[in-house]
């Protein structure tokens, strides 16, 4: 990755696994073939879908804690050591690549020549972000607190990165279509447990030591009701298709 922030999940896999919502199945629409990519799949979120979809789904992740549970969670997924700028797959072996909370960390430039070469002609590449809208119930304004004091002086977290719209430039001038921006409402109900693994598993906190981010989890379960939440989420997804 050409940000090494991109790898500070390894240690993180658990929290992770436990603290991100799932994706709707309405991303795969229109998407159709044998063969498919999840690119930087970590623990296996999206790729649990694809699994239902395409007869065979090669799941590459560079790291080695991530991939131990995505192959814990989706067993029948071939899950390979790799990376957007070096993918270990051969040319033209894909109809379909897909990249889910990850593209920001990419060379942008490297990874869309990596996608152009593994993918089919008309293959296509799905590139998504699970913006969060809100919970219900709202979360209380002394975790919010207890957060930024937590992320002073980490190193900063991934979303401004997706935000800037920077990681898109790879596309220009190259063998794939214009992007399409589509939009997946969907929600997610879950716990206290899961938003506190949530916040300790960002990339900033990678830089945490364990004991700190042990007590961190704790005090985030601490500020939360004992109650189920639902958070709703857009599924913000851009898709184009290689000539």
């Amino acid at each position: 990755m050409a940000d090494p922030l991109g790898l500070a999940f390894d240690a993180l896999a658990e929290d992770y696994d436990l603290g991100r919502p799932p994706w709707p199945p309405e991303l795969l629409d229109g998407i159709d073939g044998v063969a498919a990519l999840d690119l930087a799949a970590g623990t296996g979120k999206l790729t649990s879908l694809l699994v239902d979809r395409f007869e065979d789904v090669y799941a590459v992740e560079p790291l080695a804690g991530m991939r131990t549970v995505l192959a814990r969670n989706v067993p029948s997924a071939h899950v390979l050591p790799g990376g957007a700028e070096r993918i270990p797959l051969d040319d033209a072996s894909v109809d379909a690549a897909f990249v889910a909370e990850a593209f920001h960390w990419f060379d942008s430039k490297a990874a869309v020549n990596e996608l152009a070469r593994v993918l089919r002609a008309g293959g296509t590449v799905t590139v998504s972000f699970n913006d969060w809208l809100g919970f219900e119930p709202a979360l209380p304004q002394e975790l919010r607190a207890v957060l930024a004091a937590a992320w002073e002086g980490l190193p900063p977290p991934g979303g401004p990165k997706v935000q800037s719209g920077e990681w898109k430039l790879g596309f220009a001038d190259s063998v794939f279509a214009p992007l399409e921006e589509m939009h997946h409402r969907h929600e997610w109900r879950t716990s206290r447990d899961s938003i506190a693994a949530y916040f300790v598993s960002t990339s900033s906190m990678g830089s945490l030591p364990p004991g700190d981010r042990a007590a961190l989890r704790s005090r985030i379960i601490e500020l939360l009701e004992p109650v189920d939440y639902r958070l709703e989420l857009d599924a913000h997804a851009f898709r184009t298709l290689r000539a």
